[in-house]
């Protein structure tokens, strides 16, 4: 079950109207997803974390994202991920665990 919501380009002004609200997000190169991840506070602020290299040097090269709403995003990343893992074997590129 994928993120629900629209994918768009991953730039500062694109992620500017990402929600200032809890959720998942999912960063992709080209169509290969690289990392799922979840914050308690706002999407539009780890968004603009990753974008700027601050998080890891490995999800900055993001140039697709996506993202969702969520009461619980901690749960609904390890859904995601469990999900991943389950089909393909392995985490993302850039997850190094299940949260």
């Amino acid at each position: 079950m994928p993120v629900n919501g629209n994918k768009l380009a991953f730039t500062k002004s694109n992620i500017e109207k990402a929600p200032d609200e809890s959720g998942v997000y999912v960063l992709y190169v080209g169509g290969h997803l690289i990392y799922y991840g979840s914050t308690e506070k706002s999407i539009r602020s780890r968004l603009l974390d990753h974008l700027s290299g601050r998080e890891d040097k490995c999800t900055s090269v993001a140039t697709v994202y996506g993202c969702e709403i969520s009461l619980n995003p901690l749960r609904r990343e390890r859904e995601l991920l469990v999900e991943y893992k389950t089909a393909y074997g392995i985490l993302p590129h850039c997850n190094s665990k299940l949260p």
